[in-house]
Protein backbone atom coordinates (compact mmCIF):
# COMPACT_ATOMS: atom_id res chain seq x y z
CA UNK A 1 0.00 0.00 0.00
CA UNK A 2 1.41 3.44 -0.44
CA UNK A 3 -0.60 6.93 -0.20
CA UNK A 4 -0.71 9.23 -3.20
CA UNK A 5 0.51 13.04 -2.42
CA UNK A 6 -1.72 15.84 -2.54
CA UNK A 7 -0.95 17.65 -5.41
CA UNK A 8 0.74 21.44 -4.68
CA UNK A 9 0.55 24.35 -6.09
CA UNK A 10 3.72 26.50 -6.49
CA UNK A 11 2.99 30.30 -5.85
CA UNK A 12 6.11 32.37 -4.96
CA UNK A 13 8.08 29.25 -3.43
CA UNK A 14 4.98 29.02 -1.35
CA UNK A 15 3.66 25.07 -1.86
CA UNK A 16 0.09 25.43 -0.65
CA UNK A 17 -2.39 22.23 -1.15
CA UNK A 18 -4.66 23.03 -4.07
CA UNK A 19 -7.16 20.94 -2.23
CA UNK A 20 -7.42 23.72 0.33
CA UNK A 21 -6.92 26.62 -2.42
CA UNK A 22 -9.86 24.92 -3.47
CA UNK A 23 -11.65 24.86 -0.04
CA UNK A 24 -10.79 28.54 0.31
CA UNK A 25 -12.02 29.59 -2.81
CA UNK A 26 -15.34 27.72 -2.08
CA UNK A 27 -15.63 29.34 0.95
CA UNK A 28 -15.39 32.70 -0.33
CA UNK A 29 -18.02 32.03 -2.72
CA UNK A 30 -20.41 31.05 -0.68
CA UNK A 31 -19.83 34.52 1.83
CA UNK A 32 -19.85 36.85 -1.71
CA UNK A 33 -23.15 35.19 -2.70
CA UNK A 34 -24.71 35.42 0.79
CA UNK A 35 -24.07 39.23 0.30
CA UNK A 36 -25.56 39.46 -3.25
CA UNK A 37 -28.80 37.65 -1.36
CA UNK A 38 -28.89 40.19 1.59
CA UNK A 39 -28.44 43.03 -0.42
CA UNK A 40 -31.14 41.55 -2.84
CA UNK A 41 -34.01 41.09 0.05
CA UNK A 42 -32.85 44.73 1.67
CA UNK A 43 -33.47 46.03 -2.03
CA UNK A 44 -37.00 46.45 -1.61
CA UNK A 45 -39.69 49.05 -3.49
CA UNK A 46 -39.84 52.65 -1.74
CA UNK A 47 -43.29 53.64 -2.61
CA UNK A 48 -46.79 52.07 -2.55
CA UNK A 49 -48.98 52.50 -5.67
CA UNK A 50 -52.83 52.23 -5.32
CA UNK A 51 -55.05 53.19 -8.65
CA UNK A 52 -58.39 55.02 -7.41
CA UNK A 53 -61.02 53.80 -9.85
CA UNK A 54 -62.99 56.27 -11.69
CA UNK A 55 -66.72 56.24 -12.64
CA UNK A 56 -65.51 54.43 -16.20
CA UNK A 57 -64.48 51.18 -14.22
CA UNK A 58 -66.63 48.61 -14.96
CA UNK A 59 -68.73 46.85 -12.45
CA UNK A 60 -67.29 43.94 -12.44
CA UNK A 61 -63.80 44.66 -13.46
CA UNK A 62 -60.84 44.36 -11.31
CA UNK A 63 -59.54 46.68 -8.26
CA UNK A 64 -56.23 46.50 -8.96
CA UNK A 65 -55.83 47.92 -12.48
CA UNK A 66 -57.99 50.23 -14.56
CA UNK A 67 -60.40 48.62 -16.48
CA UNK A 68 -62.54 51.16 -18.41
CA UNK A 69 -65.38 51.72 -20.74
CA UNK A 70 -65.59 54.99 -22.45
CA UNK A 71 -67.42 56.48 -25.59
CA UNK A 72 -65.54 57.14 -28.64
CA UNK A 73 -64.02 61.05 -28.30
CA UNK A 74 -64.91 61.10 -24.71
CA UNK A 75 -62.20 61.95 -21.79
CA UNK A 76 -61.27 60.74 -18.29
CA UNK A 77 -58.79 61.43 -15.64
CA UNK A 78 -56.75 58.39 -14.01
CA UNK A 79 -55.70 58.86 -10.46
CA UNK A 80 -52.91 57.23 -8.47
CA UNK A 81 -52.26 57.80 -5.45
CA UNK A 82 -48.12 57.26 -4.26
CA UNK A 83 -46.72 56.91 -0.75
CA UNK A 84 -42.63 57.18 -0.09
CA UNK A 85 -41.88 54.49 2.26
CA UNK A 86 -39.15 55.28 2.90
CA UNK A 87 -37.11 57.92 5.21
CA UNK A 88 -35.07 59.92 1.55
CA UNK A 89 -36.73 61.58 -0.71
CA UNK A 90 -37.28 59.50 -3.54
CA UNK A 91 -38.21 60.75 -7.52
CA UNK A 92 -40.32 58.67 -9.44
CA UNK A 93 -40.74 58.63 -13.34
CA UNK A 94 -44.52 58.29 -14.75
CA UNK A 95 -44.83 56.51 -18.24
CA UNK A 96 -47.71 55.12 -20.55
CA UNK A 97 -47.11 51.84 -22.46
CA UNK A 98 -49.02 49.69 -25.38
CA UNK A 99 -49.07 46.12 -24.11
CA UNK A 100 -47.18 43.33 -26.63
CA UNK A 101 -46.63 39.86 -26.45
CA UNK A 102 -42.51 38.76 -25.70
CA UNK A 103 -41.11 35.71 -27.25
CA UNK A 104 -41.85 33.70 -24.01
CA UNK A 105 -45.85 34.64 -24.80
CA UNK A 106 -46.25 36.71 -22.32
CA UNK A 107 -48.06 39.89 -22.05
CA UNK A 108 -45.84 43.05 -21.50
CA UNK A 109 -47.30 46.01 -19.65
CA UNK A 110 -44.48 48.19 -19.07
CA UNK A 111 -42.43 48.20 -21.99
CA UNK A 112 -43.44 48.66 -26.03
CA UNK A 113 -42.75 46.73 -28.44
CA UNK A 114 -39.88 47.43 -30.93
CA UNK A 115 -42.45 46.99 -34.42
CA UNK A 116 -46.16 47.17 -33.13
CA UNK A 117 -48.30 44.70 -34.70
CA UNK A 118 -49.68 46.86 -38.03
CA UNK A 119 -53.25 45.49 -37.11
CA UNK A 120 -53.06 47.98 -34.20
CA UNK A 121 -55.66 50.24 -34.16
CA UNK A 122 -54.63 52.68 -32.05
CA UNK A 123 -51.58 53.22 -29.37
CA UNK A 124 -52.71 53.15 -26.25
CA UNK A 125 -49.81 55.34 -24.79
CA UNK A 126 -50.52 58.04 -27.73
CA UNK A 127 -54.12 57.96 -25.98
CA UNK A 128 -52.80 59.01 -22.19
CA UNK A 129 -51.02 62.26 -20.72
CA UNK A 130 -49.16 61.52 -17.85
CA UNK A 131 -46.48 63.52 -15.25
CA UNK A 132 -42.91 62.45 -16.37
CA UNK A 133 -41.95 62.63 -13.03
CA UNK A 134 -43.00 63.25 -9.21
CA UNK A 135 -40.60 64.21 -6.42
CA UNK A 136 -41.91 62.55 -2.58
CA UNK A 137 -40.30 63.96 0.29
CA UNK A 138 -40.19 61.11 3.28
CA UNK A 139 -43.26 59.40 3.79
CA UNK A 140 -44.96 61.86 1.87
CA UNK A 141 -48.12 60.64 0.07
CA UNK A 142 -49.43 62.13 -3.50
CA UNK A 143 -52.32 61.75 -5.77
CA UNK A 144 -51.37 61.99 -9.47
CA UNK A 145 -53.53 62.54 -12.66
CA UNK A 146 -53.21 60.93 -16.12
CA UNK A 147 -55.92 61.67 -18.86
CA UNK A 148 -56.93 59.50 -20.85
CA UNK A 149 -59.04 60.72 -24.45
CA UNK A 150 -60.66 58.48 -26.57
CA UNK A 151 -59.96 58.10 -30.43
CA UNK A 152 -62.65 59.99 -32.29
CA UNK A 153 -63.54 57.17 -33.82
CA UNK A 154 -65.02 54.15 -32.40
CA UNK A 155 -63.30 50.51 -32.23
CA UNK A 156 -64.22 47.44 -31.18
CA UNK A 157 -62.80 45.36 -28.74
CA UNK A 158 -60.08 46.29 -26.16
CA UNK A 159 -56.54 48.45 -26.45
CA UNK A 160 -54.71 47.48 -23.42
CA UNK A 161 -51.34 48.70 -22.29
CA UNK A 162 -49.81 49.83 -18.66
CA UNK A 163 -48.81 52.79 -16.48
CA UNK A 164 -45.16 52.54 -15.32
CA UNK A 165 -44.16 53.62 -12.02
CA UNK A 166 -40.09 53.65 -11.40
CA UNK A 167 -37.89 55.27 -8.81
CA UNK A 168 -35.17 57.19 -10.24
CA UNK A 169 -31.93 55.43 -8.82
CA UNK A 170 -28.31 56.56 -8.35
CA UNK A 171 -25.62 55.92 -11.26
CA UNK A 172 -24.39 52.83 -9.53
CA UNK A 173 -27.55 51.38 -8.72
CA UNK A 174 -29.20 47.57 -10.16
CA UNK A 175 -32.77 47.45 -11.60
CA UNK A 176 -34.85 44.49 -12.05
CA UNK A 177 -37.36 44.27 -14.89
CA UNK A 178 -39.62 41.80 -14.66
CA UNK A 179 -43.03 43.54 -14.53
CA UNK A 180 -46.92 41.91 -14.63
CA UNK A 181 -50.35 43.07 -14.86
CA UNK A 182 -49.96 44.92 -11.23
CA UNK A 183 -46.97 43.38 -9.76
CA UNK A 184 -44.05 44.81 -7.79
CA UNK A 185 -40.27 44.70 -8.45
CA UNK A 186 -37.14 45.99 -6.86
CA UNK A 187 -37.64 49.62 -8.28
CA UNK A 188 -40.95 49.92 -10.47
CA UNK A 189 -45.02 49.14 -10.24
CA UNK A 190 -46.89 48.56 -13.33
CA UNK A 191 -50.59 49.75 -13.54
CA UNK A 192 -52.58 47.73 -16.33
CA UNK A 193 -55.03 49.40 -18.45
CA UNK A 194 -57.37 47.88 -20.27
CA UNK A 195 -60.46 50.40 -22.56
CA UNK A 196 -62.78 49.75 -24.59
CA UNK A 197 -65.74 51.69 -25.93
CA UNK A 198 -68.28 48.74 -25.87
CA UNK A 199 -67.47 45.33 -23.98
CA UNK A 200 -68.64 43.01 -26.32
CA UNK A 201 -67.25 39.56 -27.03
CA UNK A 202 -64.91 38.67 -30.34
CA UNK A 203 -64.01 35.83 -31.54
CA UNK A 204 -60.20 35.11 -30.99
CA UNK A 205 -58.27 35.30 -34.39
CA UNK A 206 -54.87 33.10 -34.91
CA UNK A 207 -52.64 33.67 -38.07
CA UNK A 208 -48.79 32.22 -38.91
CA UNK A 209 -47.29 34.93 -40.25
CA UNK A 210 -43.53 33.48 -40.83
CA UNK A 211 -40.95 31.19 -40.25
CA UNK A 212 -37.71 31.67 -40.39
CA UNK A 213 -34.29 30.60 -38.88
CA UNK A 214 -33.65 33.09 -36.00
CA UNK A 215 -31.60 33.21 -32.57
CA UNK A 216 -33.28 33.93 -28.92
CA UNK A 217 -30.59 34.87 -26.36
CA UNK A 218 -27.47 33.14 -28.84
CA UNK A 219 -28.81 30.53 -29.02
CA UNK A 220 -30.48 28.82 -32.12
CA UNK A 221 -33.88 28.50 -33.18
CA UNK A 222 -36.59 28.52 -35.75
CA UNK A 223 -38.98 31.12 -35.09
CA UNK A 224 -42.66 30.76 -35.97
CA UNK A 225 -44.51 34.64 -36.10
CA UNK A 226 -47.75 33.91 -34.76
CA UNK A 227 -50.12 37.16 -34.92
CA UNK A 228 -53.54 37.98 -32.80
CA UNK A 229 -55.17 40.27 -35.75
CA UNK A 230 -58.17 41.14 -33.33
CA UNK A 231 -58.75 43.67 -30.33
CA UNK A 232 -58.74 40.54 -28.02
CA UNK A 233 -56.69 38.51 -25.44
CA UNK A 234 -55.82 34.89 -26.95
CA UNK A 235 -55.80 33.05 -23.67
CA UNK A 236 -54.85 29.70 -22.27
CA UNK A 237 -52.66 29.67 -25.48
CA UNK A 238 -51.00 25.95 -26.22
CA UNK A 239 -48.78 25.29 -29.27
CA UNK A 240 -47.11 22.32 -30.54
CA UNK A 241 -44.63 22.46 -33.02
CA UNK A 242 -42.30 19.82 -35.14
CA UNK A 243 -39.66 20.48 -37.94
CA UNK A 244 -38.77 18.01 -40.04
CA UNK A 245 -36.62 18.02 -43.11
CA UNK A 246 -39.13 18.35 -46.65
CA UNK A 247 -39.51 14.67 -47.96
CA UNK A 248 -38.86 12.88 -44.80
CA UNK A 249 -40.89 11.69 -42.06
CA UNK A 250 -38.12 12.02 -38.87
CA UNK A 251 -38.87 15.07 -36.55
CA UNK A 252 -35.15 16.64 -35.99
CA UNK A 253 -37.10 19.68 -33.28
CA UNK A 254 -40.26 19.63 -31.23
CA UNK A 255 -41.56 22.03 -28.74
CA UNK A 256 -44.96 22.50 -26.92
CA UNK A 257 -45.89 25.26 -25.26
CA UNK A 258 -48.78 25.80 -22.95
CA UNK A 259 -51.04 28.83 -20.50
CA UNK A 260 -49.39 31.49 -22.49
CA UNK A 261 -51.32 35.04 -23.46
CA UNK A 262 -51.57 37.08 -26.24
CA UNK A 263 -52.11 40.95 -26.26
CA UNK A 264 -54.75 42.40 -28.21
CA UNK A 265 -53.55 43.02 -31.57
CA UNK A 266 -49.67 41.67 -31.30
CA UNK A 267 -47.46 38.96 -32.53
CA UNK A 268 -44.40 37.22 -31.06
CA UNK A 269 -41.78 35.09 -33.05
CA UNK A 270 -42.57 31.63 -30.93
CA UNK A 271 -39.34 29.51 -30.45
CA UNK A 272 -38.61 26.16 -31.60
CA UNK A 273 -34.95 25.26 -29.68
CA UNK A 274 -32.12 23.60 -31.48
CA UNK A 275 -30.87 22.57 -27.96
CA UNK A 276 -27.01 23.32 -29.05
CA UNK A 277 -27.65 21.74 -32.52
CA UNK A 278 -26.29 23.26 -36.02
CA UNK A 279 -28.22 24.95 -38.56
CA UNK A 280 -28.28 23.27 -41.60
CA UNK A 281 -29.05 24.28 -45.26
CA UNK A 282 -32.17 23.18 -46.76
CA UNK A 283 -35.73 23.06 -47.40
CA UNK A 284 -37.94 22.17 -43.99
CA UNK A 285 -41.58 22.24 -42.85
CA UNK A 286 -43.26 23.35 -39.71
CA UNK A 287 -46.14 21.58 -38.57
CA UNK A 288 -47.90 23.70 -35.88
CA UNK A 289 -51.13 23.44 -34.14
CA UNK A 290 -52.70 26.11 -31.56
CA UNK A 291 -55.38 25.68 -28.91
CA UNK A 292 -57.45 28.57 -26.80
CA UNK A 293 -60.05 28.07 -24.90
CA UNK A 294 -62.01 25.56 -27.31
CA UNK A 295 -60.17 27.04 -30.54
CA UNK A 296 -58.03 25.35 -32.71
CA UNK A 297 -55.58 26.36 -35.57
CA UNK A 298 -53.28 24.12 -37.99
CA UNK A 299 -50.36 25.34 -40.14
CA UNK A 300 -48.11 23.03 -42.30
CA UNK A 301 -45.57 25.49 -44.08
CA UNK A 302 -41.96 24.74 -45.81
CA UNK A 303 -39.19 27.10 -45.07
CA UNK A 304 -35.68 27.09 -46.60
CA UNK A 305 -32.46 27.81 -44.52
CA UNK A 306 -29.33 29.24 -46.64
CA UNK A 307 -26.23 28.18 -46.65
CA UNK A 308 -24.95 31.39 -46.10
CA UNK A 309 -27.49 32.09 -43.10
CA UNK A 310 -27.03 28.73 -41.06
CA UNK A 311 -23.10 29.42 -41.13
CA UNK A 312 -23.45 33.19 -39.43
CA UNK A 313 -25.84 31.91 -37.01
CA UNK A 314 -23.74 29.05 -36.25
CA UNK A 315 -20.64 31.17 -35.89
CA UNK A 316 -23.05 33.37 -33.21
CA UNK A 317 -24.37 30.52 -31.43
CA UNK A 318 -23.15 30.44 -27.72
CA UNK A 319 -23.69 26.32 -27.24
CA UNK A 320 -21.98 25.24 -30.44
CA UNK A 321 -18.48 24.05 -30.01
CA UNK A 322 -16.43 25.67 -32.90
CA UNK A 323 -14.51 23.00 -34.89
CA UNK A 324 -11.31 22.18 -34.67
CA UNK A 325 -9.30 23.66 -37.96
CA UNK A 326 -7.07 20.82 -38.62
CA UNK A 327 -5.05 22.53 -41.41
CA UNK A 328 -4.78 25.96 -39.55
CA UNK A 329 -2.71 23.77 -36.63
CA UNK A 330 -0.75 22.15 -38.73
CA UNK A 331 0.24 25.03 -40.78
CA UNK A 332 0.76 26.68 -37.22
CA UNK A 333 2.83 24.11 -36.22
CA UNK A 334 4.93 23.38 -39.18
CA UNK A 335 6.00 27.29 -38.77
CA UNK A 336 6.65 26.88 -35.12
CA UNK A 337 9.18 23.72 -36.46
CA UNK A 338 10.75 26.53 -38.84
CA UNK A 339 11.60 29.06 -36.78
CA UNK A 340 12.87 27.03 -34.15
CA UNK A 341 15.17 25.60 -36.29
CA UNK A 342 15.95 29.15 -38.17
CA UNK A 343 16.86 29.80 -34.64
CA UNK A 344 18.97 27.02 -33.60
CA UNK A 345 20.73 27.43 -36.75
CA UNK A 346 21.09 31.02 -36.75
CA UNK A 347 22.68 30.27 -32.56
CA UNK A 348 24.81 27.37 -33.65
CA UNK A 349 26.17 29.70 -36.71
CA UNK A 350 26.91 32.76 -34.45
CA UNK A 351 28.60 30.32 -32.06
CA UNK A 352 31.10 29.07 -34.63
CA UNK A 353 32.09 32.57 -35.64
CA UNK A 354 32.64 33.21 -32.11
CA UNK A 355 35.14 30.11 -31.54
CA UNK A 356 37.00 31.29 -34.81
Amino acid sequence: MFERSTPYVRIDKLRVPWKQLLGCFCLFLLFSISALTAYGEESELNFFVQPILPESQLDDGASSYFDLNLAAGDSDTLEIEIQNSSDEEIAVTVSAHTAFTNVNGLVEYGKDATDPDSTLPFALDALMTTPREVNLEPMEKKTISLTLTMPEESFEGVLAGGIRLQEVLPEDGENSHEEGIAITNAFSYVLGVVVSNQRTKIDPELDLLDVFANQVNYRNVISATLQNPVSTYINQLTVNATIREEGAEDILYETSRSDMQMAPNSQFDFPIYLNGESFRSGTYVLKLTAYSEGQEWSWEETFTIEANQARALNRADVTIDSPINWWMIGMLALLSILAIASLGFYLKKSKTQRNR
